[in-house]
């Protein structure tokens, strides 16, 4: 794929079935098929993603990252000795930090207050850290009182990285993506890459952090990151029967989260499918009746799902608009409901193709 690279993300709540060690084997094998570059989530309740970076680090030669890290998950003190001491392993390799709300679900386990300013204010801090600065949270208000720092407290990193830190703005949002173009080296476009495409919204936003970054004096020609959602089976039905819920969430909230009813009809999905779908959620139906609510649009209008070939022939025109549109690197994500299938197709059959 000349002109483009391939990323692989471990969503770590997906696979909370399979044992690091196992990751890692998968990793190592995916690393001499050519991926370039491995990202893990941030999610609470599942594997610690800083253990398995370093677990990473310690067994591949490729560029890392997260994606991302949650704002509100992470203190910047802990974050920063997380990060420099990860980069101890990496041989000069990019390390990458993903910063922005996290998923959804977010609100449902931590409280989400002011997520423009603890974006800004992560991103800051965390940069003169690394920096080997030493930083006063009173500085940081959002900051100071979320994490309760002693406003008379200073801190400086004992030691600091040993390779590149790149900090990716995971906020896909007008005013997140403004702050990521004026504080950080990269963009990461999320989940909704492929509904973003088809509403035609990919191009504003990528302006929206591009003028940012540009009214900073930085560079526009920034690494960009676009998050391609994939199921691969060779039983096509298994590959989106597992991919259901995360479709229809994905969806719902788009509906529930500022997409006009114009927008949902460009996703190829109709109306009356997402406000069936949005009662059942409200009335809280169990999971399986919730996936029989889901339709194939549905899951088309967020990811790509199914056998190899069908796969294959959706992402030959992906990558050609991803490319066009200024991304350097497509990180694949979620696999499929058998994950060493599933990234033994993506790197034999989809990638080699491509």
């Amino acid at each position: 794929m000349p002109g483009i690279e391939t990323g692989v993300q471990f969503h770590l709540p997906t696979y909370a079935h399979v044992p690091l060690p196992e990751l890692i084997q998968l990793a190592k094998r995916a690393e001499s098929r050519g991926v370039g570059q491995f990202w893990v989530t941030d999610n609470l309740r599942s594997r610690n993603s800083f253990v398995v970076l370093a677990a990473f680090a310690a067994n591949l030669e490729a560029k890392l990252g997260t994606a991302i890290t949650v704002q509100y998950f992470r203190n910047p003190v802990d974050l920063a000795d997380s990060v420099a001491s990860i980069s101890e392993l990496m041989n000069g390799q990019e390390l990458s930090i993903g910063l922005g709300f996290g998923n959804p679900r977010t609100h449902n386990f931590i409280k989400t207050p002011k997520p423009i300013s603890m974006l800004r204010e992560t991103s800051q801090s965390l940069r003169k850290l690394l920096e080997g600065e030493t930083i006063c949270f009173d500085a940081y208000p959002t900051l100071l009182e979320y994490f309760n720092f002693n406003p008379e407290g200073r801190f400086k990193l004992n030691f600091g990285p040993k390779t590149p830190v790149l900090q990716y703005c995971g906020s896909n949002g007008p005013r997140g993506l403004t702050i990521g173009g004026q504080n950080m080296e990269g963009l990461i476009f999320g989940g909704h890459y492929m509904a973003a495409l088809r509403t035609g919204r990919v191009p504003e936003l990528i302006e929206t952090f591009e003028n940012a970054a540009r009214q900073s004096g930085k560079d526009t020609n920034s690494p960009k990151i676009a998050e391609i959602k994939i199921s691969l089976s060779r039983n096509g039905k298994s590959a989106r029967e597992f991919v259901k819920e995360s479709a229809g969430t994905r969806v719902l909230n788009m509906y529930r989260r500022g997409y006009t009813h114009e927008d949902i009809q460009n996703l190829g999905v109709k109306l009356e499918d997402v406000e069936r779908l949005d009662q059942a959620d409200k009335s809280q139906v169990s999971k399986s009746t919730f996936d029989e609510l889901v339709t194939d649009e549905m899951i088309d209008a967020i990811f790509i799902s199914g056998e190899p070939e069908y796969c294959l022939e959706r992402m030959t025109e992906i990558q050609g608009v991803a490319r066009s549109q200024g991304f350097n690197q497509l990180m694949f994500s979620e696999l499929g409901p058998d994950v060493e299938e599933a990234l033994s197709l993506l790197c034999d059959v989809i990638i080699p193709a491509l």
